[in-house]
């Protein structure tokens, strides 16, 4: 039997102190006062288990001596980045995934799948693909972590920037700076309340919009509804502007304005207090992966990928 890797949480057990107290400690930290004996006990039970910290601690100490200023700031409630750290945070985030893509790909070669993926998506995406997504890669990767991150095209584009994510699942018609896996077309589609004078019609014109009051998702920052309504040359009289398509269907249904959006983000247990038509002329918009790199990506997510585009799920727009 392969022996126990030895953890902060087994030395600050050992010498009855929080691990917090242990990191500040091992990395000589000192940002709290600690009495010789706190510190002698610690070290002594960090001997005696055979405990040394991550390379990545280490790593984080040498630059932190090497640049003159600390990055990382060390109290007994955790560990938090100074304002020296958070303007490096990018580069703090890559040597991090470089430790752990180190240690997956170690993983790999030892026949075992373990690590975390960070995963951003736009909330309908969130609701509608990852539910399926994550349960059956869990299935096949029962050791591998994800984290599920949401919000709009701007949250999403800010956390690849910062490199809070991995990878992430939304549609972007800008060109932008990341490896991109295209997964489908989706339509865009008119939504309108029921009693709509339009409602019976079979398409809906963009022009129309023009004599609309409208709601717009995204915080009122849509792009892709800008740009078809920029086609014909339309300003839409933007009424209420809402986080998510949610909300903009439950103000449809009210009967307070239309709005255009795309099918997947339409929720599936929406009551019939709505109809939504093809717009004329039609307009569909791609949804994708983008990640800083898939040559540099962790096995992890490498696998995560494989399986998003193997499995299906992430093609069809949900029946209604």
């Amino acid at each position: 039997m392969a022996k126990k890797k030895v953890t902060s949480s087994d030395v600050a057990k050992r010498a009855g102190v929080s691990q917090a107290t242990v990191s500040m400690v091992l990395n000589k930290k000192y940002n709290v006062s600690f009495s010789k004996e706190v510190i002698q006990k610690v070290e002594a039970a960090a001997e005696e288990l055979g405990y040394t910290p991550s390379g990545v601690s280490q790593l984080i100490k040498a630059l932190e001596e090497e640049l003159g200023f600390t990055l990382l700031y060390r109290s007994k409630k955790g560990v938090s980045l100074t304002q020296e750290g958070r303007r490096l945070r990018p580069t703090i985030r890559e040597i991090l995934e470089s430790e752990n893509r180190l240690f997956q790909t170690a993983s790999e070669m030892r026949g075992l799948s373990i690590g975390t993926i960070n995963i951003a998506a736009y909330q309908c995406l969130a609701a509608v693909w990852m539910p399926s997504l994550i349960s059956g890669f869990q299935k096949k990767y029962p050791n591998i972590r994800i984290q599920l991150y949401e919000g709009t095209q701007q949250d999403i584009l800010q956390y690849l920037d910062e490199r809070t994510v991995n990878l992430a699942f939304f549609n972007c018609s800008d060109t932008i700076n990341y490896d991109w896996l295209p997964l489908m077309k989706d339509r865009m589609v008119a939504v309108l309340p029921t009693d709509h004078p339009m409602a019976k019609n079979d398409v809906f014109p963009v022009e129309a919009c023009r004599y609309e009051r409208f709601i717009m998702p995204e915080h009122g920052q849509d792009q892709d509804v800008f740009d078809m309504l920029d086609e014909v040359h339309v300003k839409p009289d933007v009424y209420l502007s809402t986080f998510d398509s949610f909300t903009a269907i439950a103000m449809i249904e009210k009967g307070l304005g239309i709005s255009i959006m795309n099918e997947i983000s339409i929720p599936t247990r929406t009551s019939r207090d709505i109809v939504t038509l093809p717009t004329v002329p039609e307009h569909y918009i791609e949804m994708g992966i983008a990640l800083p790199s898939i040559a540099q990506a962790s096995p992890a997510v490498k696998k995560f990928i494989a399986y998003a585009v193997e499995s299906g799920i992430c093609k069809a727009t949900p029946e209604r």
